[in-house]
């Protein structure tokens, strides 16, 4: 017997039977639902009978049924369901029957086990087989992967210093990768539940070589986008560049933090404010102020305006540092180029020059291995100034270290001497020790006396020229002689002759260098 929607049939002693659970249903649904059993109804008339007497059986055909599968596949081939249509008064399909017919439909299908999960379930849509959906390749990607990562501040910091932590540029060095790219991946085809196989799209592409500008490279392997040189990243749409030299469109502030030595040359449109920093490997050039900040570049810094260091500016230059004046700052270079003067600053330089006819050097102190020019030293306000001329900082140096060494050796050879009073045994071996120190010491005596000639040497082609007037309280120094202006000069020139300073009367100054600077 078997039941659905409330109807029951079974296989009687005089053919197919119905029998209604209850009264009240249509007849069109009963016989709707006789249809989809297979079961040919001779007497539509029967089945009012039946639906009038529930619980009662009624004949209504003598005809079997004989069993079957219905199979519905989808549209799209991606499921199959299949029904058990039972036999009536006839026979039943078995596992292996169902399965061969299902198979003879080419199915794939989802296990064996559908043939007793129709069986168990007669009439019973099923799902007996499921494609698998193509999967697309997912496209290639882009990791930026220079960006400055962001300096983590510590919960215990008691200090922060946000001109380190704020950078409004990505500064990179020679082989930093800038873009790495994960290729694309390959799609995976589907397959319906008859065995088609359903293409699958591939990831698309990315070709890094349209994306490599200027001063970068692309890997061999077409995987990465690597710098070439030290400098800024540049990205322009989907470009990428380095670039070395920096122009800045307004001042060093906040909005852009310290600028790192990783550029060749920067241009500051601005002023750089005070406690910010600036490095480039070349130059450095600001069209506004410097106030108390921190400018280094491995050969020129040029300032268009002044320098306002608030004691606490410091500029440091591997060839030449120009400024229109320098107010209480610290400047170290060769070449020190200032237009109306050097103020409340402190300078070691080869060559200071001031350019204006009415320039002068205030309330400083500048240290220089070969000429000062300026028109005016000192003031009315007899404000102590010091120039001091001294040998090349390496010949300096050098003179410490033997001093020192031909020092020490010298404490050795006395010690040895007092070992070999107290013990006559030990004295050929000390004084083969001493013979040979004494002989170190003659060598280093040597090398003392001729670094003392080279310095008295450029002791004496050193020169300070000034042009206009030497102010009382200005102090004049070649090595360790000193001449203390104490009334006022004028149109002099100071030498360093028999181991004194002496002036004479004001003579051609050489010419000021030439300096290029890297744009």
């Amino acid at each position: 017997m078997i039941k659905k929607d409330g109807v029951a049939v079974r296989c009687g002693e005089q053919g197919i039977e119905l029998c209604m659970e209850e009264s009240g249903m249509s007849p069109t649904k009963v016989l709707s639902t006789l249809m989809e059993m297979r079961i040919n109804v001779e007497k539509p008339e029967v089945i009012v009978d039946a639906i009038k007497n529930p619980g009662s059986w009624v004949v209504i055909t003598k005809e079997p049924t004989i069993p079957d599968v219905m199979i519905e596949i989808t549209d799209d081939e991606m499921e199959a369901y299949a029904t058990y249509l039972p036999g009536f008064c006839s026979f039943q399909l078995s596992e292996e029957e169902i399965l061969k017919l299902l198979k003879d439909k080419s199915l794939e299908l989802i296990s064996d086990d559908v043939a007793k999960m129709l069986l168990h379930a007669p009439l019973e849509r099923i799902l007996v087989a499921k494609g698998v959906p193509p999967v697309d390749g997912e496209d290639a990607s882009l990791e930026w992967v220079y960006q400055k990562p962001v300096n983590p501040v510590a919960e215990d910091a008691q200090y922060v210093d946000f001109k380190e932590i704020i950078s409004k540029w990505d500064y990179v060095t020679a082989g930093t990768v800038l873009v790495e790219k994960n290729p694309p991946q390959r799609g995976t085809p589907g397959k319906t539940v008859k065995g088609r196989i359903i293409a699958a799209k591939d990831g698309r592409d990315i070709d890094l070589r349209k994306m490599a500008g200027k001063n970068t490279l692309v890997t061999e392997d077409g995987l990465k986008i690597i710098a070439k040189i030290d400098g800024v990243v540049v990205k322009e749409g989907t470009r990428v560049s380095i670039i070395s030299q920096l122009i800045v469109s307004g001042d060093v502030d906040y909005h852009t933090g310290n600028i790192e030595d990783f550029v060749d040359a920067v241009q500051i449109m601005g002023t750089v404010r005070e406690g910010f920093k600036v490095k480039a490997k070349t130059s450095i050039q600001v069209h506004g102020v410097v106030e108390g900040a921190q400018l280094e570049a491995g050969q020129n810094i040029k300032i268009d305006g002044v320098v306002a260091g608030n004691d606490k500016a410091v500029l440091v230059a591997g060839n030449a540092v120009m400024a229109r004046q320098i107010t209480k700052a610290r400047v170290q270079a060769p070449i020190v180029i200032a237009e109306s003067g050097v103020l409340f600053s402190h300078v070691e330089c080869t060559d200071l020059y001031l350019t204006h006819s009415k320039a002068r050097i205030a309330g400083s102190t500048v240290l220089a291995e070969r000429f000062i020019v300026a028109p005016n030293v000192g003031n009315d306000l007899a404000e102590r100034v010091v120039l001091q001329i001294t040998a090349p900082k390496s010949l300096n140096q050098e003179y410490e270290y033997v001093a020192r060494v031909l020092s020490e050796k010298r404490k050795e050879y006395n010690e040895i001497q007092e070992l070999a009073k107290k013990s006559p045994t030990m004295l050929k071996l000390y004084e083969e020790k001493m013979a040979m120190t004494a002989t170190e010491i003659e060598t280093l005596d040597e090398r003392i006396k001729e670094l003392l000639t080279r310095i008295q040497d450029s002791l004496k082609k050193a020169r300070i020229f000034v042009r206009e007037i030497v102010y009382p309280n200005v102090e004049i120094r070649f090595g360790s002689s000193v001449y203390l202006v104490r009334n006022e000069l004028s149109f002099v020139t100071f030498v360093f002759e028999d181991g004194q300073v002496k002036f004479y009367p004001f003579s051609s100054p050489p010419p000021i260098p030439r300096v290029i600077i890297s744009r």
